[in-house]
């Protein structure tokens, strides 16, 4: 499944042009096994692209189970009595693959993106959040900020969750986003904890993740996921100390509802997750609770305040059919990447949607090559071809 991910299929099809690409992509891929004598597989790939991971768990086993559950949980958003097989094969070999790390976590990696960005020319805007996109009389797109900049775009593509996007277009909506629900589902949130630690409290060689289940249903403080810095990365909190995330898939509706109706409850919730979470952080790492210099909860609500995701979705959708994914393509000029599309979340995933639409933008009519540029010529192009 790697090999076929790594193919780039143009998964869903939106056009005749993807349905002949993922065609061939396909037929090449199942060549390889018929090439190796492996065709016995070929009809059970055909059956796992329709039935769950739990297919596979027999017979009943329920530490088996549950272990997987929780793998799955964080990487296809759902469990093994949901998750497509052939998408769950995938992501429960991330674990196996194991966890990257680059100086500064996901903000060093947002750094190095900015950084290829501007090296080939693109340009970056800080503090300048768009507030509305609609098409102009010139047939190209205009984009309005927070302080009445504006900037047109002939292609504009959004990183960000559908309800995000409905509530940017001005004047019109695609038919797939003017019903979505008041609050995204299926779909979770998450209950975080950003905690500080003095590095005297963490064993040597304590491996840097760690799930941990206490009950079932999984969630909702009954399993956390807990990430702690490495030792060797000085900008992720001040010397001799670590920074610590723990995070519980929680839903977003009861969040949601307690903020906007009775902030006492919300608050009591808060403080019985924040006290929930950190006992289960404790079978990890002991004396948590009694150790940390510095504990901030947040909810649903925090993560829309500071990410604006929309009521503070994350993970995307959860991978329970293949045939309900959402794909890149919006409307003539208008695409989308991230979590919401397929193949989800998690930066493999993300970045392999990524690549597609790329893709995709610069083969379409909406986006041409400027003049004197060869295929393969343009820095755009290679930029793909190094990845």
């Amino acid at each position: 499944m790697w090999d076929f991910a790594q193919r780039l299929p143009s998964w869903p099809p939106q056009f005749a042009s993807d349905l002949f690409s993922l065609v061939k992509k396909g037929y090449d891929w199942l060549s390889r096994d018929l090439n190796q004598g492996k065709q016995g597989q070929i009809p059970s790939l055909f059956l796992d692209a329709f039935r769950p991971v739990s297919t596979h768990l027999q017979p009943p086993n329920d530490k088996l189970r549950q272990f997987v559950d929780a793998q799955l949980l964080i990487s296809a958003q759902t469990t093994s009595k949901y998750t497509n097989a052939l998408y769950g094969s995938v992501a429960l070999d991330l674990a196996r693959q194991g966890v990257a790390h680059i100086p500064g976590g996901m903000g060093g990696m947002a750094e190095k993106l900015v950084a290829k960005i501007r090296q080939y020319g693109g340009e970056v805007h800080f503090r300048q959040e768009v507030q509305k996109v609609y098409k102009n009389q010139r047939g190209t797109f205009t984009l309005v900020t927070k302080h009445k900049q504006e900037f047109e775009a002939g292609v504009v593509i959004f990183n960000l969750p559908p309800w995000n996007i409905a509530q940017l277009l001005s004047g019109w909506k695609p038919a797939r986003f003017r019903n979505l629900p008041e609050v995204p589902h299926p779909g979770w949130g998450a209950f975080m904890i950003y905690a500080g630690i003095d590095s005297s409290r963490i064993v040597e060689d304590m491996p840097l993740h760690h799930q941990v289940v206490i009950d079932e249903p999984l969630g909702e403080g009954n399993s956390i996921f807990l990430s702690l810095s490495p030792a060797w990365d000085p900008s992720r909190a001040p010397g001799g100390k670590r920074a610590l995330t723990i995070s519980t898939h929680t839903s977003l509706a009861t969040w949601w509802q307690l903020y906007n109706t009775d902030r006492a409850l919300y608050d009591e919730r808060k403080s019985e997750y924040m006290e929930r979470v950190l006992s289960a952080a404790e079978r990890a790492i002991p004396g948590l609770k009694s150790s940390a210099d510095l504990v901030m909860p947040g909810t649903p609500v925090t993560f829309e305040r500071f990410t604006r995701r929309y009521r503070g979705w994350v993970g995307g959708f959860p991978q329970t059919n293949l045939l309900s994914a959402w794909g890149p393509h919006i409307s003539q000029g208008l695409w989308m990447v991230g979590d919401s599309v397929f193949p989800g979340q998690s930066v493999p995933a993300v970045m392999l949607a990524g690549l597609r639409v790329a893709q995709a933008v610069v083969a379409s009519e909406a986006l041409r090559l400027p003049k004197g540029s060869g295929s393969g010529d343009s820095s755009f192009d290679r930029l793909l071809n190094t990845g």
